[in-house]
């Protein structure tokens, strides 16, 4: 789990599809439909992820690929 600006943050990976995972994964996707995948994934509105601080948006990034490497692991 992660908190950004008081808000907690868990992530719902069965919202994406695998497809759109390696698009994002490799950067072949354009920065809005990135922002709209974190949001989707962590049921946040588009505009929320895009008025992230960089430090921030860096901090939800590296989570949900921590996340996505280990969907399996148990989150207790």
């Amino acid at each position: 789990m992660l908190t950004i600006g008081g808000i907690e943050i868990t992530f719902d990976l069965e919202l994406i599809t695998i497809t759109e995972y390696r698009k994002f994964a490799t950067g072949a996707l354009l920065s809005a439909d990135d922002d709209e995948i974190l949001a989707r994934v962590c049921g946040q509105p588009v505009e929320w992820v895009g008025a992230l601080s960089q430090p921030n948006y860096r901090r939800l990034t590296a989570a949900f690929f921590k996340a996505a490497r280990e969907p399996l692991a148990d989150p207790n």
